[in-house]
């Protein structure tokens, strides 16, 4: 099975390799296909996205560099799409939509970067109620898919990246019921979740958002799933990649999907 990935940040945002490098990387890896897909522009925040005016920049390095490696890979124009960004779709090959931040108390709150802000967003915002973060996120997570139409949903239960959800407790119960029921109403939209592995990456997960009872929920409603590594760095390019393909199928996926720029094809797990 030859890998893809379409999860990929490179120095137009908070990765660290260029364009050039990391689709030459990808080649080296023997991948089938790469995506790039950086941080689109948040204005309240733009310490970590791409900056607005390079946009065009961005498109151009890409096309670039996919002629230069053409015959070698496939390569792909994508983008991250946060739920507060402004974005023109028809520019892109396909777009991820994703939550990095959540809205309170006048001023919006990063949710994925330190487990400070992330608590200080259950307490200040939610008054320490986990159900009401879990209602806030998944809202915004699922609007994010009906108003984008993307092509691939991104680190759907990022939420969880710092522990405030244990399932066996009270909490996680209502936690579980709160993201099954976004899963559901998101892939009424977008049927294509993606499996990342930046959790384990980073040291933070054992297993790839979304967590095994979602992915179990995806398979059981015929969704579909792509393996993204959502790096920032080209040695976590392929991070945990073959170890996520073994779960997916020990939970009874035989396929993942590919996106071939205008759809997805499926490639068998072996």
């Amino acid at each position: 099975m030859r890998f893809s990935n379409y999860h990929q940040h490179t120095t137009f945002s908070d990765g660290k390799a260029t364009i050039g490098q990391t689709v030459a990387h990808a080649v080296e890896l023997g991948f089938e296909a790469i995506g790039i897909s950086d941080h689109s522009f948040t204005p309240f925040d733009t310490t970590y996205c791409m900056k607005k005016e390079r946009e065009e920049e961005y498109l151009n390095e890409i096309a670039r560099v996919k002629e230069q490696f053409a015959g070698k890979i496939e390569v792909y124009a994508g983008l991250e799409a946060d739920y507060f960004s402004d974005v023109d779709e028809k520019k892109y090959d396909y777009l991820i939509a994703s939550v990095h931040y959540l809205y309170g108390n006048g001023e919006y709150h990063a949710i994925d970067h330190t487990k400070e802000q992330n608590a200080r967003y259950l307490y200040e915002v939610c008054g320490g109620s986990k159900e009401r973060y879990a209602e806030n996120y998944y809202y915004a997570v699922t609007d994010n898919v009906k108003k984008r139409r993307p092509q691939i949903v991104g680190h759907f239960d990022v939420i969880t990246k710092f522990g405030l959800f244990d399932e066996f407790s009270d909490d996680g119960k209502k936690y579980r019921a709160i993201a099954v029921e976004a899963l559901n109403e998101a892939l009424k939209v977008t049927p294509v979740i993606e499996v990342n592995t930046g959790g384990i990456a980073r040291g933070f997960r054992s297993t790839p958002y979304p967590a095994p009872f979602l992915l179990k929920e995806i398979l059981r409603r015929g969704g579909e799933v792509v393996l993204s590594s959502d790096a920032h760095a080209l040695s976590t390019m392929d991070a945990k990649f073959k170890e996520s393909a073994d779960l997916l199928s020990s939970l009874g996926f035989k396929y993942v999907a590919r996106w071939r720029g205008k759809e997805f094809t499926h490639v068998k797990i072996d």
